[in-house]
């Protein structure tokens, strides 16, 4: 799905800033349960300075909100172009099997995208 309007990206990137803050959310909580762990089984981690352990999950947050982002943004494209691919089916039946003719889906459709 091509964006083109400004209300198209304006709404690709609310999606795609959704699931940034839940990937981040998720993964954050990773990296901290990550870091209890080597805390409790590690003596080198214990030493660690708290801006190091910080980073750490930070990593992990960041990281995590990066591929959620990416995999919202792809199944927003996938749902815009399945819709677009519906609205093209039922037009092509509307014309073949229904009572409607072709300028008027023409002008049904252009009244839609308006």
């Amino acid at each position: 799905m091509r964006i083109v309007t400004s209300s198209d990206q304006e709404n690709a990137s609310r999606y795609a800033m959704k699931g940034f803050a839940i990937g981040a959310a998720q993964w954050a909580g990773v990296g901290i349960f990550a870091s209890a762990l080597m805390y409790s089984f590690f003596p080198w981690y214990r030493r660690t300075q708290p801006v190091q352990k910080f980073y750490i999950v930070m990593c992990f947050g960041l990281g995590g909100g990066a591929y959620k982002s990416d995999r919202y943004m792809v199944n927003y494209e996938r749902r815009g172009r399945a819709e677009m691919l519906d609205a093209e089916t039922r037009r092509r039946y509307n014309i073949i099997y229904g009572n409607k003719s072709a300028e008027e889906l023409e002008n049904d459709t252009k009244k839609a995208d308006a």
